[in-house]
């Protein structure tokens, strides 16, 4: 079964708590590590190991998905296209491509991209809070399901 994983990166520092000058490089709160390790257990209680986890270039999504990589045993791969400027059109086709060469497949992105990627594949809209994730099944590729949805 074709299954691909959704994740919103988990809770961020703002630019001026974390010093940093860039959205870009603001990093992970203890907070959002501590989310990013309780998706990856959640992940792995239910059985999913994704072939490879995408993830946005951004601090926080690298730090999400090398969390998630740790407990899960996935290699990471940054994606630009992840980032969060790119319409979700493009995304929807650049992961749909992506799931050609994998079986489990995630990908670690930012709101509002993430939700509504969500929606565009299976027609139903979820809030992703930092640190969310949604397993879609592809079993039906022209109408994929979200068949777990977890905050």
């Amino acid at each position: 079964m074709k299954t691909l994983i959704l994740i919103r990166h988990a809770h961020a520092l703002a630019a001026y708590e974390a010093r940093v000058s860039t959205d870009a490089e603001r990093p992970l709160s203890d907070e959002g590590r501590e989310k990013a390790a309780y998706t990856a257990r959640s992940l792995a209680q239910r059985g999913l190991r994704p072939e490879v986890i995408l993830t946005s270039p951004l601090l926080r999504a690298v730090q999400t998905a090398d969390i998630l990589a740790h407990t899960l045993q996935a290699p990471v791969s940054q994606e630009t296209v992840l980032n969060g400027l790119h319409d979700e059109q493009t995304i929807c086709e650049f992961l749909e491509e992506q799931l050609q060469h994998h079986e489990v497949l995630a990908a670690v992105g930012h709101n509002p991209n993430i939700s509504a990627v969500s929606q565009l594949f299976c027609k139903q809209a979820h809030h992703f809070a930092p640190g969310s994730f949604a397993v879609l099944d592809f079993e039906n590729p022209h109408h994929p399901k979200c068949i777990v949805f977890g905050e």
